[in-house]
């Protein structure tokens, strides 16, 4: 058998894995625009020519389908947080009261306005602490962009960065991207040398 019929599997295989190789790089890279001069056109890695859009889009999605605002609303009213704020203020009160109570009170009178600001706080200011709170979730769910605020974030990642984090998570799916392409270059080789025979 001729030995350029041998190669053609193999200059398959090789071309196969190249060009998928060269496809994957070129997700990422270049990272800034290259002309190249003779067909005077502009080469530029597919995630950085896109990556405003990306970011654009990943924020839609996480504000539409991961976390919607009716699911972020439901998730702050389950939270209660009316017990850690009395209890910020209890501490307040213990730490103004001996800033500013004057030296020349009595102890005992110091303790008694203490003790009655104290039971203000615990017995009537749950209802105060209520409508805060509820005005405060609405507040958030209302103004808090979560679209926009996750778009800055992923517009915000160095490009190196985020290929470094793709390759992390996906370099064993993407070698066998690249092993595919030259198993399926040298299945066509077999077939181009077998067409060659037949002639």
């Amino acid at each position: 058998m001729d030995l350029r019929l041998l190669l053609l599997p193999v200059i398959g295989a090789i071309i196969g894995w190249g060009t998928n190789l060269l496809a994957i790089r070129l997700i990422f890279r270049p990272y800034e625009p290259v002309n190249i001069p003779l067909i005077n056109f502009k080469v530029q890695g597919l995630l950085p020519k896109r990556s405003k859009d990306l970011a654009k889009k990943i924020g839609e999605v996480v504000e539409r389908d991961l976390l919607p605002k009716e699911e972020l609303e439901e998730e702050l009213a389950g939270l209660d947080m009316k017990d850690d704020i009395k209890e910020a203020i209890l501490d307040l009160i213990d730490k103004k009261a001996a800033e500013k109570i004057p030296a020349f009170i009595p102890a005992n009178f110091k303790i008694l306005i203490i003790n009655f600001l104290k039971e203000m706080v615990n017995n009537d200011m749950d209802p105060y602490l209520d409508e805060l709170l509820d005005k405060a979730k609405v507040k958030i769910v209302e103004e808090t962009k979560l679209a926009k605020l996750v778009e800055e974030r992923v517009s915000s990642f160095e490009m190196s960065e985020l290929e470094a984090l793709v390759l992390q998570i996906a370099s064993k799916e993407l070698k066998h991207i690249e092993i595919l392409g030259g198993f399926l270059g040298f299945i066509i080789g077999i077939g181009q040398a077998l067409i060659v025979i037949n002639l």
